[in-house]
Parts: C-alpha cells; sequence; structure tokens
C-alpha cells in the first residue's frame, strides 16, 4: 500500500471542496489503486472520509484483488449468451446503491483528450458522455472537470513510485543491450526494433512485472533528421556503414512507462558528429548539476539550449529539452522555453537533447528524478556513440 500517496489524494479532494473522486481512464486508475484495468471498464471511487471503492467486471476480479490496495471491491456481470452486454446498465446499478448526498461535487475525468491506453492496446476505453450521465443520474450530483487535481498529484512521485520506475528502466536495458550487439551494415530498422522489443518482452516475470511491452523504433542516417518529429517509425532501410542510428525505446511494466533514446554509429564518426554527440551529453551532465527544487521548467529547459548554441549547434536542436513521464508516456511537466510548470522534488521527466540535419539525427534521452538540488538519473544506461 503507498500510504504516502493515498494521504496525499484524501488532502487534495478536501482542499478542492470535492464530495468524491471518480475515474475511469485505467491510467488513473493504476495511479490511485495501484490495479491496471485490462479491457478499461473500471471505475474508482476516493471519498475524503471514508474507505475508496472500486467497481471491476468479474473477469478482472483477480486482478484486482491482488493488484489493488482497495479492498471493498464490487463486482458486475460480462457478456453471457442472454444478452449483448451494457456495462453502463450494471455500473449505474452499483452507483445507486452507494450512498452520496444530492447535490455532491464529484470530481470526474471530464477533460482528458490523451490518455494512455490500457493493456489492450488495440482498442481504447475511456469515460465520456455516458459515464458521466450515469453519475449524475445515480447520485443527483454536479461533476467537476478534475483533471488539473490529477495532474497535480501525478507530476510528484511517491517513494514507490520510484522504485518501480528504476525497475522499468533496468528491464528496458534487456533491450538496448541487445539491439547494440546486433547492430551492423546491412540489418534493416524494422529487424533491429523485433530484436529489441523481443528481448524485452521475454522479461515477463523481471522485477515481479506481469504484464510489459517494448516499443523499439530505428531510425538511421536520413530517417533521423526527422526523428524529432511528433512520430516515430521503423521502416525496412537497410543500415548502411557511415550512419548514426537513433532508437527510440517507450517501454511499459504494468502501466509504469519509460522513455529512452541512444544514438550509435556505424564505423568511425566524423570529427562533427562525434563533436555532436559530446556536446548533448555534456549538456545532459550541465542540466542533472544546475536543476533544482522549484526552478521554472522554461528556465530548466534554458540551461541546456543555452549550452548547445555555445557550441554552436543551436539551430540544429528545435524541440522541447522533455515531458514528464510515469503512468502516461507523456504526461506534465513540460520541459518547454514556454512551460509554465514549475519543478517540483520527486518529478520525473526526460531529458532529451537532439541534433538533426539532412542525413542524420542524434539524440540521447534519460529520464531522471529531481532532488533539493541537481537530478537523480533512474535512466543509467551508457551513453557512448561507438
Amino acid at each position: 500500500m503507498d500510504v504516502e500517496k493515498i494521504n496525499r489524494v484524501k488532502e487534495i479532494i478536501i482542499k478542492n471542496g470535492l464530495d468524491a473522486l471518480v475515474v475511469r481512464l485505467p491510467e488513473n486508475i493504476l495511479y490511485l489503486t495501484g490495479y491496471w484495468p485490462i479491457t478499461g471498464w473500471s471505475l474508482t471511487i476516493i471519498f475524503p472520509d471514508r474507505d475508496p471503492i472500486l467497481i471491476v467486471p468479474e473477469s478482472e476480479v483477480e486482478f484486482a484483488e491482488n493488484e489493488s490496495w482497495i479492498k471493498n471491491i464490487k463486482t458486475y456481470p460480462i457478456e453471457s449468451l442472454k444478452e449483448v452486454w451494457n456495462p453502463y446498465k450494471h455500473i449505474e446499478n452499483i452507483l445507486r446503491e452507494i450512498n452520496v448526498k444530492s447535490g455532491s461535487l464529484i470530481g470526474a475525468e471530464l477533460s482528458f483528450e490523451t490518455m494512455a491506453a490500457n493493456h489492450v492496446g488495440g482498442e481504447l476505453n475511456y469515460p465520456s458522455n455516458p459515464t458521466f450521465s450515469i453519475i449524475k443520474r445515480a447520485w443527483k450530483s454536479v461533476l467537476v472537470d478534475a483533471l488539473d487535481i490529477l495532474y497535480e498529484l501525478r507530476m510528484i512521485k511517491t517513494k514507490h513510485e520510484i522504485e518501480k520506475m528504476i525497475k522499468i528502466n533496468r528491464l528496458a536495458e534487456f533491450g538496448l543491450s541487445e539491439l547494440k550487439n546486433s547492430l551492423r551494415e546491412g540489418i534493416t530498422e524494422i529487424e533491429l526494433a523485433a530484436i529489441c522489443e523481443k528481448a524485452i518482452r521475454e522479461k515477463v516475470g523481471y522485477e515481479g512485472f506481469k504484464r510489459i511491452r517494448a516499443y523499439a523504433f530505428v531510425m538511421s542516417g536520413v530517417n533521423g533528421s526527422k526523428a524529432w518529429y511528433p512520430y516515430n517509425i521503423s521502416t525496412n532501410k537497410v543500415i548502411k556503414r557511415g550512419e548514426t542510428v537513433l532508437v527510440e525505446l517507450n517501454v511499459f511494466g504494468d502501466g509504469y512507462w519509460t522513455d529512452i533514446t541512444r544514438t550509435w554509429y556505424v564505423g568511425t564518426p566524423s570529427q562533427q558528429i562525434r563533436d555532436m554527440y559530446d556536446t548533448l551529453r555534456a549538456a545532459q551532465d550541465e542540466y542533472y548539476k544546475n536543476i533544482y527544487d522549484g526552478i521554472p521548467a522554461n528556465e530548466a529547459d534554458k540551461i541546456v539550449r543555452q549550452f548547445i548554441e555555445k557550441r554552436g549547434y543551436g539551430k540544429y536542436f528545435p524541440h522541447r529539452l522533455g515531458h514528464g513521464i510515469g503512468v502516461r508516456l507523456h504526461e506534465p511537466p513540460a520541459i518547454h522555453p514556454n512551460s509554465i510548470h514549475i519543478l517540483k522534488k520527486n518529478m520525473t521527466h526526460t531529458v532529451e537533447p537532439g541534433l538533426y540535419g539532412k542525413n542524420f539525427g542524434i539524440r540521447i534521452e534519460d529520464v531522471i528524478q529531481v532532488l533539493d538540488k541537481g537530478a537523480k538519473r533512474i535512466t543509467t544506461y551508457e551513453r557512448e556513440i561507438t
């Protein structure tokens, strides 16, 4: 049980004058309970002054009982041959049995439009008007948007969460090592990606993880020049000697994520490529030494951006420095020149400076933990270009 988190959640519910907080997004249920829904048809209700309630379909009871700290679990039937499944009907019936005074203020996920997929990644289920309607109808309540509340909670990690993220980063290293050992002239990007993902998927059970998945994106040579775009793709391009090979690796373990990028070179890199790489690594180290609890995120971004500009490579660095990470791959805070976020102790975020030219892409990305002074690298995998 993550007592630190439970206390923080209740405090923020009271602070915002809410009578309860209701969530259905798998990422938020995972964050609040420790249980990661499989199909996305579960609800969690957190009260400031009484025991929380977890509502799950019967098919997921075993997962909820084993993973969640919530003991008051209410279940409802899954589909049978008697009728087509209507989860809303069952959920509303359960809600009507829960005593909530008329007119209560209920925090709900009214404006989440970016969300993590549940484990069944091919079919995302999320709360919208049908879910909100049955809550209001069952309790005669007023719904209040809880997006800012939930992000405020999620940005600062507990000791339990940081320990979990450290283990996920070690998990990712299995894939990076296999990929690096397999990197050679003549292999394709997609072959390397498959080697990396396979090495990680085979580690089910590592550090107790039950559900793990990896998404490796290999971009070599000219393909790496667009590796900063808001998409990443591995192609059947054959990797050639004299090219950079940029690898973006996203891995989750039971719903918590890591995001790592490494760049290697096939052959002997030119002096410019080596100098660019050394600049990125040194810029990261400058960041790790100079951030602190309370630094504005736009000032944090400036530490690295100005360092790279002084080395003469500012025009090659076109994107933000990083983003928060936890139960979603990308979440607040934004480490950006125009960010309004303030970095706080125990926030976790990526640090991913990159330089891109016409025929190459170079980026190093680590996940870090903000300390009182400085940062701790959660990603400790080696940072060498060759």
